[in-house]
This record gives structure tokens, C-alpha cells and sequence, in this order.
């Protein structure tokens, strides 16, 4: 049993991801970086996929293919350090935390090798000191304004009504 374990553990390719972005605003422009480094002395016939968050949009990834859900580069990784970018603009509610995973896949799209997650909270929008007031005064101009010209309206017809008879 042990030597099985071995054997599957000695087969299994050396691979290891990151992935990174530091998302600091939404609808600002984004880059996710995937850094995935193959430790074995030749090329890994590879598929390096990043799953998107919900809400990226206008997506660029140079040399992959994109879909709905995610990005894929389909490639020779090379041994050492490989880096890919993607990047997009992220919309999404204040306060909620958005995920997209990096995986490293070799043959068999339902097992990867290895996997990283970046998870971020989105901001909330900043807040403009007295905003509140500002508009609250300009919420009851509004409402004054109205009202003066409702008056004025209702005076006139009366004076025209007057004038009738």
C-alpha cells in the first residue's frame, strides 16, 4: 500500500500557484497575477485556469481563452517561474467579498494539481463629511421651491378668477 502511495506521489508533477490582486475600488480596473512555478527539470503540458469572480467584466488575458466563468491558458510550462495576467473591471455591492481560484491542471480537467484562492472584500464607497447635510438642504430647497410655486400658482388663478367676474 505504501509503495502505491509512493508511486502515485513520485508521478504526480511538482507544481505550486499564487495568485494575487489587491482589488481597492469597484469599477476600477483590476490585475489578477498568477504565479505558478513547475519544479520539474522539463516542460509540464499544462492548463493554468483562474475561475473569475462574479461581476468581471471587459476581461483581457493575453494568450488565453476566456469564457463566462473563467480563463484558461493551455500551454508547455516550462521549468521554473511562470507568470500570467488577467485583468478586468470588477462591479460588485460595497462590503461583500468576491473569490477567484488559480488552478494548475495536467491531462485531467476535473483533478487539478494544486490551487490558490485570493479572496478580497470589496470597499465601501467613501463617505463625504456633512454629505448627509448638503442633502438634506438641498432635498427641502427642492421641496420649498415647490411649495412657493404651488402658492404663486393657486394666487394667480384666483386673481384671474376675481378678475372674471
Amino acid at each position: 500500500m505504501i509503495a502505491i502511495l509512493g508511486a502515485i506521489l513520485l508521478t504526480t508533477p511538482q507544481v505550486t500557484i499564487g495568485l494575487t490582486n489587491g482589488i481597492t475600488e469597484i469599477d476600477q480596473r483590476t490585475t489578477y497575477t498568477i504565479r505558478a512555478v513547475n519544479h520539474e527539470p522539463t516542460p509540464l503540458a499544462a492548463n493554468v485556469r483562474i475561475t473569475l469572480p462574479p461581476g468581471l467584466q471587459k476581461i483581457k488575458a493575453p494568450g488565453a481563452s476566456v469564457g463566462e466563468t473563467h480563463a484558461s491558458w493551455t500551454i508547455m510550462m516550462p521549468p521554473g517561474e511562470n507568470i500570467y495576467h488577467l485583468t478586468g473591471t470588477l462591479r460588485g455591492d460595497p462590503g461583500s467579498a468576491v473569490a477567484a481560484t488559480a488552478c494548475v491542471y495536467a491531462g485531467d480537467l476535473s483533478r487539478p494539481l494544486v490551487c490558490s484562492t485570493d479572496i478580497d472584500e470589496l470597499p465601501d464607497p467613501p463617505v463625504t463629511p456633512g454629505g448627509g447635510v448638503l442633502s438634506a438642504f438641498l432635498v427641502l430647497l427642492v421641496l420649498a421651491g415647490g411649495a412657493g410655486t404651488g402658492y404663486l400658482t393657486t394666487r394667480t388663478r384666483r386673481e384671474r378668477h376675481r378678475a372674471t367676474i
